[in-house]
């Protein structure tokens, strides 16, 4: 496909993903304060066992923790459980006839999920400094911080990417695929530092791609030591991203190829 087409096709996506986000941001509005709602389990227990002393080191840990839980859970449903809308309307076949890609279609999905996490992040930030009179809101490496969210954020869509195609292949609803985001947040070294879980649980996170850049982006927050170190936690990183993007090069090859010869079925159904 000639750039100028490619450029052409980008920016249709983007748009049709923009207006529909648009469309529904009261919606998003709503799911992020819900989201917020259920994670105050995990926030209001952190402030019962966290010294007022520590609240200056520990508030923006778990203010960007609760951001990089939004752009965590998001694609799962923005992207895998929206392969189940892309069939049932008759948006996949057309766009296998058209030659779009399937895989940057679905990837602009993370569009409501920034909204979303931005939702959760003002509503963090206003209920943090209400109760506990400290601004949660700091960073003390900026850029560092961006670039760890940014790698969250590109593990979630390449995983929601593995629950679509999973559900395209198989038929069934990538919600079902997908049981453990919440217990991944817990004990998977996002809400909760490697080095502070219990000693049977740190191997755990340590294969969990997620808790890599969360140990990034708490050094970029207040500078605490990550795991591996900085320049470990970047290249185990860096190898977890290599790995999805051929995992998902590898199942939306077979599940394309399963769609072209016995054609797709919806989502959850017989």
């Amino acid at each position: 496909m000639p750039w100028s087409g490619r450029v052409k096709d980008i920016y249709t996506m983007l748009w049709l993903h923009v207006k529909r986000t648009e469309r529904y941001i009261w919606d998003l509005i709503a799911w992020g304060i819900t989201d917020f709602l259920w994670l105050t389990i995990y926030l209001l227990g952190a402030l019962v066992f966290m010294d007022p002393a520590e609240y200056p080191v520990l508030l923006p840990q778990v203010f960007w923790a609760m951001i990089a839980w939004g752009l965590i859970s998001g694609p799962v449903w923005t992207i895998g459980n929206w392969m189940r809308f892309y069939i049932n309307m008759g948006i996949y076949e057309e766009h296998e006839l058209a030659g779009v890609d399937h895989n940057l279609f679905l990837s602009l999905r993370a569009i409501p999920t920034v909204v979303e996490s931005l939702v959760i992040g003002v509503v963090a930030a206003l209920f943090l400094t209400y109760i506990t009179g400290y601004p949660a809101l700091r960073a003390d490496i900026p850029l560092l911080l961006a670039a760890s969210l940014t790698a969250i954020l590109l593990i979630a869509v390449l995983y929601g990417l593995i629950l679509a195609y999973l559900s395209l292949y198989t038929s069934v609803p990538a919600p079902l695929l997908d049981l453990v985001s919440f217990l991944l947040f817990i004990v998977g070294g996002v809400a909760v530092p490697i080095n502070r879980l219990p000693g049977v649980l740190q191997p755990i996170a340590i294969v969990i791609p997620y808790s890599h850049p969360s140990e990034i982006m708490r050094y970029a927050v207040n500078r605490a030591e990550p795991y591996l170190g900085l320049v470990g936690e970047t290249i185990v990183t860096l190898v977890y991203i290599g790995i999805l993007l051929s995992t998902v090069h590898v199942l939306s090859r077979k599940a394309r190829r399963k769609a072209r010869l016995h054609g797709v079925k919806g989502i959850g159904r017989t």
